[in-house]
């Protein structure tokens, strides 16, 4: 009996010690960005948080830098419904839910612009969007929806003068549940991260076990839009297993990064005859590890890669459960106390925004509370200025190299 016990307890031990360590980045979070613990840090040039009465809870950002302008992704309604933390008290969208246009480029520029999505059948009162990407070709807009219904990609021809966004096309298929972020390779090629296997909709438990557990069951996948259309089911293929699979971004021909939420990194994974080419030989090839939970990514046009995230997880938890109740939902800011929380009522998620560069790795940008729960940071290189949005968050954090 005592041996049996003490074999147990070895293979306890052993198990233990396997998670800690394969889980070290993330649990280094609990400790290091703790409230009280975190520093606040910022080397983002004038800096500044602007459109606060504008949009809010914005989770994803397209950028042109060419022609400089932007695209945002926002939905206040996920206050109240929010498929991948699992919070479905209300899937009605609030008016202001939608697209908008940043002209950030034109001297005339006062504020973002909303969409008005034409075409759409299901309508604004049941849209929540994601993830967004752009394909300048056919001028499509790609966009990751939440619906009541069940996750799909929404398809947008943009006439970015008339601001509209005229919808195309719903695709949806079972590789597509928990569509969280995409990537446009050309016209007819999407990249799609899904965070989890199991849906929060439909297997609340095993969503649990999978993301506590970090395990590699969440996937990046390749949708053939040509054969869609063709053929009506999309062809999607499934490139690569991962835990929590976020954020997608393209840094080369060959070369694509993936943020895994729950394992504080980004994979990097390529593949030699490019991820458009029908193929599937895709291999990771470097872990970028990261003091901070990563949520979407972006790639300039110096081939640096911008990453938003947040440092304390259950900061963020905190936060998106108080919306349920409206109060964090009406307040115009957030500004944080010691215990990470607004007199008593509304918690805040602090951000972290960080570069990464295979020559100089891992540069910290933006650390603190002064903007919410980041997830997307971009960067128009040629004119100096930048974005963050944040998932919670009221407005967009800007930054320019130059005095306003």
């Amino acid at each position: 009996m005592a041996r049996i016990a003490s074999t147990v307890g070895v293979a306890f031990l052993a198990l233990t010690t396997t998670f800690v360590y394969t889980h070290r980045d993330t649990l280094y979070t609990f400790y290091a960005n703790r409230p009280g613990s975190l520093k606040d840090f910022n080397i983002l040039p004038n800096a500044g948080v602007e459109h606060e009465d504008v949009v809010r809870n914005c989770e994803d950002i397209y950028m042109d830098d060419v022609e400089g302008w932007a695209v945002l992704s926002c939905d206040p309604g996920r206050d109240k419904w929010n498929t991948v933390l699992g919070i479905f008290t209300d899937p009605l969208a609030p008016p202001e839910t939608g697209l908008y246009l940043s002209r950030y480029s034109d001297p005339d520029y006062i504020e973002p612009q909303k969409l008005t999505l034409t075409n759409f059948h299901p309508g604004p009162a049941n849209f929540h969007p994601l993830g967004i990407t752009y394909d300048p070709g056919s001028k499509s807009l790609f966009v990751v929806h939440h619906a009541a219904s069940g996750t799909r990609l929404e398809t947008f021809r943009l006439n970015r003068d008339r601001l509209e966004a005229k919808h195309i096309s719903s695709i949806s298929d079972p590789l597509l549940l928990t569509a969280n972020n995409v990537v446009a390779l050309n016209s007819a090629t999407l990249l799609v991260s899904n965070d989890h296997f199991f849906a929060k909709r439909s297997h609340g438990w095993l969503t649990m076990l999978e993301t506590y557990l970090a395990l590699p069951l969440a996937s990046l996948v390749r949708v053939d839009l040509d054969i869609t259309r063709a053929q009506g089911p999309p062809n999607v293929t499934v490139l690569a297993r991962l835990p929590f699979a976020n954020g997608v971004a393209v840094l080369n021909g060959t070369t694509v990064a993936v943020a895994s939420t729950v394992r504080a990194a980004v994979y990097l994974y390529t593949s030699p005859s490019g991820f458009a080419k029908g193929t599937a030989d895709v291999k990771l090839v470097e872990t970028v590890r990261l003091h901070f939970l990563p949520d979407n990514l972006s790639v300039d046009s110096n081939g640096a890669l911008l990453i938003a995230g947040h440092p304390f997880a259950p900061a963020l938890e905190a936060r998106a459960r108080a919306g349920t109740g409206g109060a964090c939902g009406v307040l115009e800011t957030a500004t944080a106390t010691g215990n990470g929380e607004e007199d008593g009522e509304c918690p805040v998620a602090p951000s972290w925004v960080a570069e990464w560069t295979a020559e100089g790795g891992v540069r910290d940008l933006f650390v603190g509370r002064g903007f919410g729960s980041a997830t997307t940071a971009v960067r128009d290189v040629g004119r100096g200025r930048g974005m963050v949005v944040g998932l919670y968050e009221r407005g967009v954090l800007t930054w320019s190299e130059t005095e306003a």
